[in-house]
């Protein structure tokens, strides 16, 4: 699959790829050649939306995203079609890598561009901008871009165990994962990953290293995987974000996040190292 980013604004005149969203819910097809809907336009079947962004091609082929404005009206479409919405972490597995990331480019150029309509500064009205993926001021030229949030996530070993923390808001109180933590401003990326880990579980570590990456579009993340070992103290959870936590091998790892994540590989990475 081959993606070129576009920046130029088009109408819709052929058949392109949709990536329509209610909320963290994306519309697919269960066609089994491609889930991601081929139209002209969301008119087609029936799907009223917000203006659209023609955002690239795959493979020749449009790209465009949307927000789904009517519930009851798409709900009704489905009922008379092979499409329906799903969350789309639960998509990952039809997806795939490639879709799945483009996927979370289109809910997150699309939520930018449908909700980033005038200046914070001057209150004045927004203009896309015709060189680069950004809008403009038209009252004091002021430059916005699009929201990226970067964010660590850590996987730390002590021999042949690995740390794991069960956070608050998971619903499963059996659902454990590695630390995470947004950047804070004047900090470099090894830095929060030592904050993050000490404010969380209260130990220090050693040996931080960058592992790989991530765009994560809910809402808006850029996750920067590390791995880094243990140096000293006791775990003590913070009792605000983190409610447990522990060292674990990999013969009685607890329930972990699904394939989708950047956590989940590196979780899969301490399991191939020590299996």
């Amino acid at each position: 699959m081959k993606f070129i980013s576009e920046i130029k604004y088009k109408t819709s005149d052929k058949k392109g790829f949709w990536f329509i969203f209610n909320n963290s819910n994306m519309l697919y097809t269960q066609k089994k050649d491609n889930i991601i809907p081929e139209l002209i336009s969301p008119s087609d079947i029936d799907v009223a939306t917000t203006t659209p962004l023609y955002f690239g091609t795959i493979d020749g082929v449009d790209c465009w995203t949307a927000e789904a404005l009517d519930n009851n009206q798409t709900a009704d479409c489905h009922k008379k079609s092979d499409f329906d919405f799903k969350n789309l972490r639960e998509l990952y597995s039809l997806l795939g890598d490639d879709f799945f990331s483009l996927a979370g480019r289109a809910l997150q150029l699309g939520r930018w561009y449908n909700s980033t309509k005038y200046c914070s500064s001057c209150s004045g009205e927004l203009k896309d901008s015709e060189t680069e993926r950004a809008k403009i001021c038209k009252s004091c030229s002021k430059i916005f871009y699009p929201v990226i949030s970067p964010a660590i996530i850590v996987a730390v070993t002590k021999e042949n165990k690995i740390l794991l923390a069960h956070n608050n808001a998971y619903p499963d109180p059996n659902r454990y994962s590695i630390i995470a933590g947004f950047v804070e401003p004047g900090e470099s990326l090894e830095q929060t990953v030592a904050r993050e880990v000490e404010e969380e579980v209260s130990i220090k570590i050693k040996n931080i290293k960058y592992y790989g990456s991530q765009s994560w579009p809910f809402p808006h993340s850029l996750m920067l995987g590390f791995t880094a070992e243990y140096d000293s103290g006791e775990i003590k959870t913070d009792g605000v974000e983190i409610g447990a936590a522990g060292w674990f091998e990999v013969s009685n790892l607890p329930g972990i996040p699904p394939r989708s994540s950047i956590s989940r590989t590196l979780i899969d990475n301490f399991i191939k190292n020590n299996s």
